[in-house]
């Protein structure tokens, strides 16, 4: 170190005075001196001579002629003087030489000691700062493995869940296996089922088709069968057409026949025979009441009422309501044959009205009435109602009178319907809803068949009597009972 090195020139120092004494002393033998500083050991080796005479004249550096006889004492005190001045200078000259290298080389040293000094107290601040930044990451890494405890505490109560969850889905998985174990025998054993009765399917599969083939050859048998039937159909038809004609020209040779049997024997005009009321009111008869006519093709006569007063007399009534007497609520029997007092409420029958429009070209005529006596009328210029075959369609021509701008029965074409007959064109039963028996069409804006409700009864109502009229103002309103 650079303290051991100072201590060391300053012994060396020490050791040259040190040198000088002992050189005066002894010169005959040879010297070797060691110093010991502090770890360090030193060892100088001093130069050997024969004797101080010898080597004062060696060191000299002269020649000198050897004498017989010793020199005097005091020349050789002199010499040895001199030679100890002369090393002396020498040592001195070195010394000087050494101490400059060695204030060099303090220098050096105290230069380095400053440069180590600044680097200690940079490295030392490099160390303070790389310190305070390990304490703040240390503290950092402190509450980042305080939340990783947390996280690791949260992980593992969730991993303590899983497990039970885990468990729990292990157990229904174990029972499920079961119940699908169960659940495979089951099927196996339906399997079997299945296949017996696959199987037997496909022998009845077979005798189904057999069956089959034997009643499609029955089929056509029947087939041709049939067609031979209606040849002999349109060949009776034929037969049977000029029957009725032939039957017509006896009627029409018996009624005439029964004229003139009438005309010659003197019967009354009340008891001539009719075919309607109009041409009862052409022979003289104009006064309202039960008639009997004749309706083609009926060899018996027929009881109506004829109007002989409304819009000139000759009207035959085939429906009437007046006071509730009479029950419409009937089947399509009832209304196909007729029921009531013709003298009151009734109904003629679809059948009659339909033979009685097949006659001839008639009209419609539909009187209203309310409680204040306050009429109305609905005309139409044709009417007719076709058979029973056709569900007694109602035909109708062109409207007009002062029941409105517009009729409210139903269009043409409407089949008549009745609660145990459904003929109209409504997925419902309008004979149920609306009651009676009439060509409701799809529940249409007219019932006369309908309930008969008195005065104060008749309040939202929708099965009893209606007609729709809508007068000249656009406005609908309802004349029920």
């Amino acid at each position: 170190s650079l303290n051991s090195f100072l201590a060391f020139l300053s012994v060396c120092e020490s050791v040259l005075w040190l040198l000088k004494a002992q050189c005066l002393s002894a010169c005959r033998r040879r010297k070797l001196h060691r110093v010991q500083h502090g770890q360090c050991s030193y060892t100088f080796i001093l130069p050997e001579m024969e004797s101080c005479q010898g080597g004062a004249d060696q060191m000299s550096g002269t020649n000198v002629v050897q004498r017989d006889s010793p020199p005097a004492d005091a020349e050789w005190s002199n010499q040895k003087l001199q030679h100890l001045e002369s090393a002396m200078e020498n040592n001195t000259q070195w010394l000087q030489k050494l101490e400059n290298y060695i204030h060099q080389k303090t220098g050096m040293v105290h230069f380095q000691a400053d440069a180590v000094h600044n680097q200690t107290a940079t490295m030392l601040e490099i160390g303070t700062n790389l310190l305070t930044q390990t304490a703040e990451q240390t503290r950092k890494l402190n509450v980042v493995e305080a939340k990783v405890m947390n996280q690791t505490s949260r992980i593992a109560v969730q991993l303590l869940e899983n497990s039970l969850s885990t468990n729990k889905l292990e157990k229904e998985l174990l029972t499920q296996i079961s119940e699908i174990s169960k659940l495979q025998d089951k099927n196996s054993h339906l399997e079997s089922k299945v296949l017996v009765l696959e199987s037997k399917q496909r022998t009845e599969l077979e005798d189904m088709r057999d069956e089959k083939e034997r009643l499609q050859d029955l089929v056509k048998r029947q087939t041709a069968a049939i067609m031979a039937l209606e040849r002999q159909l349109r060949a009776a038809s034929s037969n049977n057409s000029a029957l009725q004609r032939q039957h017509q020209q006896l009627m029409k040779s018996v009624h005439t026949l029964i004229g003139m049997v009438s005309s010659g024997t003197g019967f009354s005009s009340n008891e001539q025979h009719f075919r309607d009321c109009a041409e009862a009111y052409k022979s003289g008869h104009n006064t309202s009441g039960v008639y009997h006519i004749y309706i083609r093709d009926m060899t018996e006569p027929t009881k109506v009422f004829c109007d002989m007063v409304t819009s000139g007399g000759g009207w035959t009534v085939f429906q009437r309501r007046a006071n509730g007497n009479v029950n419409f609520q009937k089947g399509w029997k009832d209304y196909k044959l007729g029921f009531g007092d013709l003298s009151e409420e009734h109904w003629l029958g679809n059948e009659a009205v339909h033979l009685i429009t097949s006659q001839a070209q008639y009209s419609l005529r539909v009187e209203l009435k309310d409680w204040e006596e306050n009429g109305a009328y609905a005309l139409y210029d044709k009417f007719q109602l076709a058979g029973e075959k056709q569900q007694y369609r109602l035909l109708l021509g062109s409207y007009s009178g002062t029941a409105g701008q517009q009729s409210s029965l139903a269009s043409n074409g409407t089949g008549f319907s009745t609660r145990d007959a459904d003929n109209d064109k409504c997925v419902c039963k309008c004979a149920l809803m609306m009651t009676g028996g009439w060509w409701f069409d799809a529940c249409g804006l007219s019932n006369l068949n309908g309930i008969y409700y008195t005065v104060g009864h008749n309040i939202r109502k929708l099965n009893g009597i209606k007609c729709l009229i809508i007068n000249p103002a656009d406005q609908f309103w309802s004349q029920t009972g």
